[in-house]
């Protein structure tokens, strides 16, 4: 299993701190929940449109959970800026 984080706007993947990707196996592997949780806050993200995924070898069973009040995290103003983005 690889914990990642996707920003629905985009379908992209979280690859480094500010760079990502539409591929979802290049993505940067959290290991856990708590770190990607831990990772967001720390990075004070707007979290408006981010989601965790946990994905398995079998797409089928792939769960996503949107980045909300539940994980005691929330929507911070957005600060426009373009993405880099690496295919």
């Amino acid at each position: 299993m690889k914990t990642i984080l996707r920003n629905t706007t985009t379908g992209f993947y979280l690859q480094e701190s500010d760079t990502w990707s539409d591929c979802p196996g290049t993505a940067l592997d959290f290991k856990s929940t708590e770190r990607l949780i831990q990772f967001v806050r720390e990075a004070n993200a707007d979290t408006h449109g981010l989601e965790m995924v946990l994905t398995f070898d079998d797409a089928r069973y792939n769960i996503t959970l949107p980045l909300d009040e539940r994980f005691g995290v929330y929507a911070a103003p957005s600060v426009p800026r373009t993405p880099e983005i690496r295919s």
